[in-house]
């Protein structure tokens, strides 16, 4: 199997190795797409070296979709040959996806319906899963009003469609450029501020009608300026915790942790294959590009996923 390997950072190789068996509880997936996010490309530039683990190299790589190569002695529900797609709890155990295989708990690994491509089911590997889990922590009532920062992002654009399904009333912060996807995904469009985030609050609330929000999911990492936005009691979730602020007026906030999860992803796959939610793919690179793939990302300003494709 190929793997990328980051050795020192700044620096991505390709390495051979000898494929993984899956032991109980696993499965090995062929990978067929992989996503970059700005985790990864912390990793390779050393962003994250204080939270690391010290190793000779580290493999970047969350999601990833693909076909079920061999599965562990107990996994019944899923078989070789499966298209399926599934979710690396990185941080919990520096497996990187950026491979051509990889072996994942078969609980964080779903079935991939014939009609999705892969690329666009590595795009909601990890966005649209941390999209609905965050929609699940906020536990809100139909008819809330919720406002997404980031709402053209990944994560965001996920949630605008999701939040839109469970019957929520959605306002996304984004530019101007992007109100025809926020009011294509069923939110209203605030604008952000180009200098002030104190403006923030006053955006989301004439967006929302004029009164504070019930809630705020923040993917963008906008913190306390977002807050401000949201009613006495109401509910505030963020993406990092780093990105998380403090509460106040009896606000519940809280992080939302996301963690692989195959029957979730599955659905998520469904809504894909439906058109409910969009698998958006920005651009696409060999694995043996992958440096090429983590720079566009690091540029930032994409509506879309960066795919590697082994």
């Amino acid at each position: 199997m190929t793997v990328l390997t980051i050795p020192a950072w700044g620096v991505a190789e390709l390495v051979e190795r000898e494929p993984e068996r899956p032991g109980l509880g696993q499965v090995r997936v062929r990978v067929e797409a992989a996503p970059v996010h700005p985790a990864d490309v912390w990793v390779h530039d050393g962003t994250l070296a204080a939270l690391l683990p010290d190793a000779p190299s580290y493999t970047p790589g969350w999601g990833v979709a693909g076909v079920v190569e061999e599965v562990g002695p107990d996994v019944v529900d899923l078989a070789p040959g499966d298209p399926v797609l599934g979710l690396s709890d990185w941080f919990d155990t520096f497996v990187g996806t950026h491979a051509s295989s990889v072996v994942l708990p078969a609980r964080a690994v779903g079935r991939r319906p014939g009609g999705l491509a892969a690329a666009q089911a590595a795009a909601l590997s990890l966005n649209a899963l941390t999209a609905r889990q965050a929609l699940d922590l906020l536990d809100l009532p139909t008819g809330a009003t919720l406002g997404v920062t980031g709402a053209a992002g990944g994560v965001g654009g996920f949630a605008l469609e999701l939040a839109r399904l469970r019957g929520l009333e959605v306002v996304g912060v984004a530019r101007e450029t992007d109100r025809g996807f926020v009011e294509g995904a069923g939110g209203r469009l605030a604008m952000r501020p180009d200098d002030d985030d104190a403006d923030l609050a006053e955006a989301l609330r004439a967006a929302a009608g004029g009164g504070a929000l019930d809630a705020v999911l923040d993917t963008a990492v906008l913190g306390a300026p977002a807050l401000d936005a949201v009613r006495d009691g109401g509910v505030f979730v963020a993406v990092t915790g780093p990105g998380t602020p403090a509460s106040e007026r009896e606000i519940r906030v809280d992080t939302v942790h996301v963690v692989g999860d195959g029957s979730q992803l599955a659905e998520l796959a469904l809504l894909a294959t439906d058109g409910a939610i969009t698998a958006r793919v920005a651009a696409m690179f060999p694995l043996a590009e992958a440096a090429d793939a983590y720079r566009t990302v690091a540029q930032g300003g994409l509506r879309g996923a960066v795919v590697l494709i082994p």
